[in-house]
């Protein structure tokens, strides 16, 4: 490209950004000097009408709820109507009471419900019973309404009034008092019903639709003034009352009072006949018009110079560097830029980069998100046995050890704080205090969440205040009631026990109350564990699911949900023991190499919470019990013509000891290799031998690991390995669970006097 060329471009953009500026800028100032004004008026108008009018709708659904707790009063079946009215005055002022203050209750507006009947000496309160001296002269003592005349309309009221806010004396408040005769109809009424409204609950609601310069009042359906909120220097109650009286009704007219030019807003209700009035100087909107009006004008006119001046110094700065970038993008979009300008160039770079970015971004924040709750799941369900497994998923999420504990923490949020927040699970997580690492999903349940917290035993510090902490976060974060359930510390292949304990912690709210830390360990048990605990009934299950008998499965079944329901142990226990049949079940399809085939049938913690009753416990564990047994004969019709006459133990025995310290060993691939289903190989051993063929080669693997770990400096790595783990961490694990200490911590402890002495034996035999 030419210079000549550049120039010529140059020029051209120049002149269509100009052009582009002066048509808005043009457009603007025509819409300022011809409708601005306007328009600006029409939407105070408009605005101040639609708040008025949101101001009527407020106040018509409150005054309803008090005609609908009058008519109900009046009409229901209740402890107030005449035929229901105990004879006995206990009972009597007992139920009467009782009905006022769930009415009370129904109208947060009502302070204060009175009932006078005229055949009794005592006036009937939602707060209690009171004499008429008493309610007249201690309970409340009103300024514009004296005892006598508190009395007289009580016992002679025939028709429905307002008393606008008197003070009372005794509160130090200001109440709206509204009698409504019971059945005014009827020729005596045989009582009345007297409402108090604290007149700063209608101000809160006033000052939610209140302009900031104006004042509203409000007027009953006589045009006597109920209350206002009035700025200083707004007209007087009198001025505005007359006027309300004596004008018209218009709900937008311009007025003069006491020297000041107003717009009055009016609107009435056609439900209440009350009247709801706003005043909003004239000046006040007129000064912000004329404000917008001069600076919009001051604005164009340094829009046209500025951004004329800013146009040309930036095309001159700005142009070599596109054209640059042009060059370089040919370089990276080779196929893309041929038919492109320069200007086409840049937007394609930058969009197709931008586009990749967050592409990419996207990709990670939901791979990272999805991780994340797959961890927690999989070691809620105790799919994870130690937390070195974690890296599997993500390398990046924790930094733990096989020392490391879990505790699962259960918050429940109100029914209405969770439907109206918005706060993320992240957000909640970076609320808690503690130095651990936590993790949070949202549970099935709507209004709970599930945390994990990973415990590292090399850092100290006071969960339990932690957790009140935390408490108290997330009741500021959330603006509501926030209650923690916590389980206690466990090790990782106990998670699920957690959970069953932080869930038994937040059941126990009913007691303890809400918006509040439960921890498990807090709670008291009365209860003997060993006593509460089915050893028998549970070996006695675990030997007849592992042999495929659906009788004795029935049986045993039977006898631990018996025990179940006899003994009333507590909940803690009753889902203890139905976890831990769970975990039998799943041991023996694992122990028989069925895991995967059926693990879409295995029931991990999350479906144990959803069981309400124990018999649906009952008939899911018979249900896979039957599977279980169905694939017993399933597999020896399938090796029946494959399994020899006699078999020898010492030949199994043999091909273990031979094979055990292999990667790839399997007892699946040992039963194919002697013709034997699994299950009857599995029996068969185990009656010679009292042992699992799986629990003989975990024997042989940790004989051998503990013999090379006290006997030579191989990393646990190449230990894993030459003892038949392709797995470091399984091996890990599977060592601390049956040497109660890490490989490590058995090589420290046990295996550093005998190296010692070989090494010592070695340099002895040097010459």
């Amino acid at each position: 490209m030419t210079d000549n060329h550049s120039y010529k471009i140059f020029i051209k953009y120049l002149l269509s950004y100009i052009i582009l500026l002066l048509l808005p800028i043009t457009l603007i100032a025509m819409l300022v000097y011809s409708f601005f004004v306007s328009q600006l008026e029409e939407e105070v108008i408009a605005g101040n009408l639609n708040t008025l009018d949101n101001m009527r709708e407020s106040m018509d659904e409150q005054l309803g709820r008090i005609e609908d707790t009058t008519r109900q009063m009046l009409i229901e079946d209740n402890s107030l109507y005449p035929y229901r009215i105990s004879e006995q005055w206990g009972y009597k002022a007992w139920g009467i009471t009782r009905e006022l203050k769930r009415y009370q209750r129904m109208s947060p507006f009502i302070h204060e419900i009175w009932v006078y009947f005229k055949s009794d000496p005592a006036v009937f309160t939602s707060s209690g019973v009171y004499s008429l001296p008493m309610i007249s002269n201690q309970i409340y003592q009103f300024e514009d309404w004296p005892a006598s005349s508190m009395i007289t309309d009580l016992q002679e009221s025939r028709t429905a009034s307002l008393l606008s806010p008197g003070y009372d004396e005794k509160s130090d408040e200001r109440y709206l008092r509204m009698i409504q005769p019971m059945f005014p109809n009827q020729a005596k009424p045989y009582g009345t019903i007297v409402y108090l409204i604290n007149e700063r609950s209608i101000h809160q609601l006033m000052s939610t639709y209140e302009k900031a310069e104006g004042s509203m009042w409000i007027f009953d359906q006589n045009n006597q003034l109920v209350t206002s909120i009035a700025k200083e220097g707004s007209p007087s109650r009198l001025a505005l009352s007359k006027l309300i009286t004596e004008g018209n009704h218009a709900p937008y007219q311009e007025i003069t009072l006491e020297g000041t030019n107003y717009y009055l807003f009016l609107m009435e209700s056609k439900q209440s006949g009350w009247k709801y009035a706003s005043l909003l100087p004239i000046h006040v909107v007129m000064d912000k018009v004329n404000h917008a009006q001069n600076w919009l004008t001051y604005g164009i006119i340094a829009i046209l110079i500025v951004g004329g001046g800013i146009i040309y110094v930036s095309m001159r700065s700005n142009y070599r560097p596109i054209h640059l970038l042009r060059k370089e993008s040919h370089r990276l979009f080779p196929q893309k830029m041929k038919s492109l300008n320069e200007l086409e160039t840049v937007r394609y770079t930058l969009t197709s980069l931008a586009n990749q970015n967050k592409d990419l971004d996207n990709r990670v924040k939901n791979h990272s998100s999805a991780v994340k709750k797959q961890m927690v799941f999989a070691l809620l369900k105790g799919e994870i046995q130690s937390l070195s497994e974690i890296t599997e998923y993500d390398s990046n999420i924790v930094e733990l050890t096989d020392e490391a504990q879990t505790q699962v923490i259960i918050i429940e949020t109100a029914e209405h704080v969770h439907s109206m927040n918005n706060h993320t699970v992240q957000e909640m997580e970076q609320s808690y205090p503690g130095p651990h690492p936590i993790l949070g999903i949202e549970h099935f349940e709507t209004g709970r969440y599930v945390f994990l917290l990973l415990i590292q035993e090399t850092i100290t510090d006071d969960t339990p205040a932690c957790m009140d902490q935390f408490q108290e976060r997330l009741h500021e974060l959330l603006g509501g009631t926030v209650t923690l359930g916590v389980g206690t510390r466990t090790l990782v292949s106990e998670s699920p026990r957690s959970y069953l304990e932080a869930q038994t912690a937040m059941d126990y709210r009913f007691i303890q109350g809400v918006n509040r830390v439960i921890r498990y360990h807090d709670i008291p048990m009365s209860f003997n564990h060993q006593e509460s605990y089915p050893h028998a009934e549970m070996e006695s299950l675990q030997r007849a699911v592992r042999k495929g008998k659906m009788d004795k499965i029935q049986s045993a079944l039977s006898n631990i949900t018996d025990f179940i329901r006899q003994k009333q142990v507590p909940l803690i226990i009753a889902r203890s023991l139905c976890y831990d049949i769970i975990r039998s079940v799943n041991e023996i399809w694992i122990g028989l190499g069925m895991s995967e085939q059926h693990s879409a049938q295995y029931p991990d913690i999350f479906v144990l919470e959803r069981l309400e009753t124990i018999d649906e416990f009952e008939q899911l564990i018979q249900s896979i019990s039957q599977d279980l047994s169905l694939a017993f004969e399933r597999l020896n019709k399938e090796t029946s013509a494959k399994e020899p006459a006699s078999r020898s133990l010492n030949l199994i025995t043999q091909y273990i000891e031979e094979h055990f310290d292999q990667c790839e060993f399997s007892l699946q691939g040992m039963s194919e290799t002697f013709g034997m289903a699994l299950p009857n190989l599995s029996q068969l051993f185990k009656e010679q031998t009292g042992q699992t063929p799986l629990e003989y080669v975990t024997e042989l693997r940790m004989k051998k690991a503990q013999h090379l770990l006290t006997t030579t400096l191989k990393p646990l790595s190449s230990v894993a390995e030459e003892v038949g783990y392709y797995n470091v961490s399984s091996f890990i694990r599977r060592f601390k669970q049956l040497n109660d200490m890490t490989p490590g911590e058995y090589r420290n402890r046990a295996g550093a006097t005998t190296l010692e002495n070989n090494q010592i034996s070695t340099a002895k035999s040097k010459p």
